[in-house]
């Protein structure tokens, strides 16, 4: 089963920025996305809901 990833104006502008600032870490950064699409509960990932005002979201993290 695959998974559509959504991503916000805000988040993307927040991302080009990201990159640009880290161009070292774009090639992780895409991998990763790409297995949060391909299995958002990978070993490999640490999904985790997040609390307070941002309750209702998730953070993903890569471990390897």
């Amino acid at each position: 089963m695959s998974y559509q990833l959504v991503f916000t104006q805000s988040y993307n502008r927040r991302a080009a920025k990201w990159l640009k600032r880290h161009p070292d870490l774009k090639r992780q950064y895409l991998k990763t996305l790409a297995l949060l699409e391909a299995d958002p509960f990978h070993p490999s990932l640490r999904l985790h809901a997040l609390r307070g005002r941002l309750d209702g979201l998730y953070a993903v993290y890569r471990t390897d």
